[in-house]
């Protein structure tokens, strides 16, 4: 997995709320730090070669935000629409995206260290690529995507919604949860832990081990 390409030393300081200002709406190779954005609505914003670190958003809609190659860290994204999101090589680090939509989005090469996407909805998206490493994904919805090499390290997935989802070829087996919501056929191939593979066949066999 690449890491975001950012020319670091040439970032200029500018406002998140110039976008609005930019014909098309597109903010590159700038730093935004410590800003609150709340219930802003923008139509194809842009965010490339960028880092934000500290922002706030809660309860933006932004249809089909574009994110290339840009690092979030310390940041809160709450309760936000991100329906159609794309992201390519892009990486939150210690973030907040409780409640947040990104339905039917396409990720690609996208870190997720130590963040809480509780209640995060990545419903019919594409994932590619997607770590998510130290992070809550507790009630996370992830009903009819495609996970593509995507890594599940050291997580909470407790109540998660993985349900037309298929999970092969991935590894779950160091996260921790107590229910999980996926279906018979798409755990196939997908790699648990002896606690988790119990739980799996008393739901789908109704076997119980000694």
């Amino acid at each position: 997995m690449n890491a975001p390409k950012i020319p670091t030393e040439t970032l200029i300081p500018q406002s998140f709320t110039t976008i609005t200002q930019a014909e098309d709406q597109l903010l590159a190779q700038v730093a935004m730090k410590q800003e609150t954005i709340v219930e802003q609505r923008l139509e194809h914003p842009l965010i490339d070669q960028s880092t934000l670190t500290s922002m706030v958003f809660m309860g933006d809609a932004f249809s089909r935000f574009e994110v290339t190659d840009t690092i979030f860290h310390n940041c809160t994204l709450v309760n936000c629409d991100f329906d159609g999101i794309s992201l390519f090589r892009v990486r939150f680090e210690n973030c907040k995206l409780v409640g947040t939509t990104l339905d039917h989005g396409t990720l690609k090469e996208v870190t997720f260290v130590d963040c809480d996407l509780s209640l995060t909805n990545f419903n019919e998206a594409k994932l590619t690529q997607v770590a998510f490493q130290r992070s809550k994904l507790t009630e996370l919805n992830c009903l009819g995507s495609t996970l593509k090499q995507c890594q599940f390290d050291d997580c909470t997935l407790d109540q998660a919604d993985f349900s037309e989802t298929s999970l092969k070829h991935h590894d779950l087996s160091t996260c921790r949860f107590d229910t999980l919501q996926v279906s018979d056929w798409a755990v196939r191939g997908c790699r648990f832990n002896e606690t988790q593979a119990a739980y799996l066949a008393r739901l789908f066999l109704g076997i119980t081990l000694a």
